[in-house]
């Protein structure tokens, strides 16, 4: 036993060592997978209250075509504790796994009203006047702003009117 109940269990104290079993045990879920189909609130509740792989950020990096930091920084998590993340394979916190999914459901609502992923991840890239000169996907860090991009989206999917 180590200083004041921190068991130790090989080089990693019990607690940690749980953390990594934790995100070992859980089942992989993919930025593509929550963007490609309808998950459910059950489903989306899950994966946030036990912390999203930190290798779904590598995944909205590839799949929004934009650099690392624009993600880390829309996830409003700095740069070293993200690469640390990804590559000791640990978990996401809740907020940053909210935000995860908050960014994959307005990506599915893009496709759906833009017709595809293409035009979608373009879309969510570029400036937009109805945003004040900001990005849809610079938006999405806060549901107040992911809520506009929801607004502008839905009034694209029914004939342009707000």
């Amino acid at each position: 036993m180590a200083r004041r109940g921190k068991a130790t269990r090989g080089a990693l104290p019990v607690s940690r060592a749980r953390a990594v079993r934790a995100v070992a045990a859980a089942p992989a879920i993919t930025f593509a997978s929550f963007v490609s189909r309808g998950t459910s609130a059950v489903e989306k509740i899950g994966a946030i209250r036990r912390g999203m792989r930190a290798r779904v950020l590598d995944e909205m990096v590839a799949y929004l075509a934009v650099p690392k930091s624009a993600v880390f920084a829309l996830l409003h998590t700095p740069d070293s504790t993200a690469h640390r993340r990804i590559r000791d394979n640990r978990s996401l916190d809740a907020a940053t796994s909210e935000r995860v999914v908050r960014v994959a459901d307005v990506a599915r609502q893009a496709e759906a009203a833009l017709g595809g992923r293409e035009p979608a991840t373009q879309w969510l890239r570029s400036a937009n006047r109805a945003l004040g000169g900001a990005t849809p996907l610079s938006m999405l860090d806060t549901e107040p702003g992911a809520g506009e991009v929801r607004r502008i989206l839905a009034a694209i999917s029914h004939g342009g009117v707000f």
